[in-house]
């Protein structure tokens, strides 16, 4: 079977922008790779028709990454403001037909680019482009680099150490002068331009680690002015990400007592959060973590959090609460849809929530009890790697089988109301006994009594207490700690619920979801080191998430575990410092009506 190229114009004709395909019938409407000029990139992009004309559109973090695009402030879910070597426009805005992925029409930054879809793949072809000079400066605040063009061409940049690479889709021109190096800067050591055929790369060595603050200016001709200095603050951002989903970033100054007289007296933060609003129809919040739901290993298992959002096909989702590393298995409370995943051991702070919007964060004390021929006895845990003196209660939720986690345990089987087997455990790891579907097993620690207690034969009945009470009535639930706000006041207390000393001080990243004074809606945010500052701590964060509009506040579990997601991207930190996590609080979407199209 032959078939035959088509042109099918987009754009106004003074754009020049066309798709060139094979016939409609076999061509695909989406992909997952995009070549620039004959690069690949790993890139999802759409194709729609709409109003009778073909329309392309590539996911947002490829605009901003592969082209040079910046994102603006934006207060509507449909279209994006943006700037490309120009005034600010608008994009309009796409989502996948399972609402996690966002997409940005490609028509404000193609004025006479040529497009093909060839199977998977949407390759893109720019315009030859001049790199006519490149221009250095020394400034009082550090130095300038400046490119002039003769058009708008994609760009991008990355950051080793203390060598910012920048990669420009265009040509040398031949009376550029390739050595740079004989200017001496403030904070640059060299400027070495390296010509690649239709690409030119610009290796800037620093003598510290420094973000380059990037401007693109279209007027008398394009240009890219690189500014590197230390005091360089990144710009905030607000968008609007779908309907009840907002996508902010900023960088957050709070107070600071110097310990010194050189010291500030301010400190700043670099802030990534995102705005849930629960009463959005559409939107809804989940535990999950890292094996599906239903696996023979249960809750055993670690996985970085785009791992786990993919495999729950949730939008977004940020790191929760603590766990093992080595045993894989939660130490906090899981509640999920009203079914107990894990429960907690400590009286830590916890957050719960519904359907209707309603939250609670408090420290949680939740208890279990059994009785035996009138005996009431106090539980330890449920499905907790957090291990103690006393007996633990396991429910297939745990997994299709318990292996001892300490020495010589008593595994006491129970099915329905009724104990059926007892089984004498030795060494750790080995060896395992079915958890039943309708029952679950009993594990005694130390407490050599439970044999007696609970033989085969004995009819037990369980129950369960929350204080607060309230907690009870909330199908959804994540453990963490220590509470750091509570009705707009500060209520930080790390020795108040079991954890280590210096634990409130210690400075690192973090992770926590909050509540603001909006009933429903729910804050997921990152804190970390601000350009050329520190980590905060405990106290710090509660201070930063209390300027940002938080009411009430949970800590959740920081450090290498801290991670911001959302459609397909890491916010918070590269996706080669992320840890593998046990669980996370994740954001659904349900995609709205298929639309005909004609």
């Amino acid at each position: 079977m032959t078939y035959r190229k088509t042109l099918i114009p987009i754009l106004a004709a003074c754009c020049q922008f066309v798709i060139a395909d094979s016939a409609p019938s076999a061509t695909p409407n989406s992909g997952t790779v995009i070549q620039l000029n004959g690069q690949p990139w790993s890139g999802r992009w759409l194709r729609k028709v709409e109003q009778g004309q073909q329309n392309l559109y590539v996911q947002e973090d490829w605009l901003t990454g592969g082209l040079g695009v910046q994102m603006l402030d934006s207060e509507k879910s449909d279209r994006q403001r943006l700037r490309w070597f120009s005034s600010p426009t608008f994009s309009r805005v796409a989502f996948d037909s399972t609402g996690r992925f966002r997409y940005l029409d490609l028509t404000p930054f193609a004025d006479q680019w040529r497009t093909e879809i060839s199977g998977n793949a949407l390759n893109i072809y720019t315009p030859d482009t001049l790199m006519q000079a490149v221009r250095r400066s020394k400034q009082p605040w550090g130095d300038r680099l400046v490119i002039d063009l003769n058009r708008r061409t994609p760009w991008r940049v990355s950051r080793q150490g203390n060598v910012i690479n920048l990669i420009v889709s265009a040509e040398v021109a031949s009376d550029l002068p390739i050595g740079l190096n004989s200017i001496a800067g403030n904070l640059v050591k060299s400027v070495t331009i390296q010509p690649q055929g239709k690409l030119t790369q610009i290796q800037i060595q620093t003598n510290d680690s420094i973000n380059p603050a990037i401007e693109m200016l279209s007027s008398p001709t394009p240009r890219m002015v690189i500014d590197l200095r230390r005091d360089y603050v990144p710009p905030s951002l607000t968008v609007q990400w779908a309907d009840g989903l907002r996508r902010i970033e900023k960088i957050v100054e709070i107070p600071h007592k110097p310990k010194n007289p050189q010291d500030p007296k301010t400190i700043k933060f670099s802030v990534t959060a995102l705005e849930v609003d629960l009463k959005q129809p559409r939107l809804k919040v989940r535990p999950i973590w890292s094996n599906p739901d239903g696996s023979p290993n249960g809750i055993l298992g670690l996985s970085p959090v785009p791992q786990m959002v993919e495999q729950a096909q949730a939008v977004g989702a940020i790191n929760g609460g603590f766990f093992n590393r080595i045993r894989q298995l939660p130490v906090g409370a899981i509640r999920e849809g009203n079914r107990w995943i894990a429960g907690t051991a400590l009286v830590r702070g916890a957050i719960a929530w519904n359907e209707k919007g309603e939250t609670l964060i408090d420290r949680l004390n939740f208890t279990e009890e059994i009785t035996a021929n009138q005996t009431k006895i106090a539980l330890t845990n449920l499905n907790s790697a957090y291990v103690q003196r006393g007996i633990a209660r396991y429910t297939p939720n745990w997994g299709s089988g318990y292996t001892p986690l300490t020495e010589n345990e008593l595994i006491i089987v129970v099915r329905g109301d009724r104990v059926v087997a007892q089984y004498q455990g030795g060494v750790v790891g080995v060896g395992q006994v079915t958890i039943p579907s309708d029952g679950y097993v009993l594990v005694a620690r130390q407490s050599p009594e439970a044999a007696k207690q609970l033989p085969v034969g004995m009819t037990v009945k369980g129950r369960q207490a929350f204080v607060p009470e309230k907690f009870a009535n909330f199908p959804n639930l994540i453990g963490a700690g220590p509470l750091l706000l509570k009705n707009g006041n500060l209520v930080l207390d790390g020795k108040a619920e079991n954890f280590q000393a210096g634990f409130d001080t210690q400075a690192a990243d973090r992770s926590a979801i909050a509540t603001t004074k909006d009933k429903g809606k729910l804050l997921l945010v990152t804190v970390q080191e601000a350009p050329n500052g520190v980590a905060p701590n405990l106290l710090q964060t509660a201070e930063v998430l209390k300027k940002i509009g938080a009411v009430e506040a949970l800590n959740l579990d920081g450090g290498s575990s801290s991670t911001l997601f959302l459609g397909g991207n890491i916010l918070n930190r590269s996706i080669t410092e992320i840890a593998p996590v046990h669980n996370a609080i994740a954001i659904f979407i349900t995609p709205p009506p298929t639309k005909p199209e004609f």
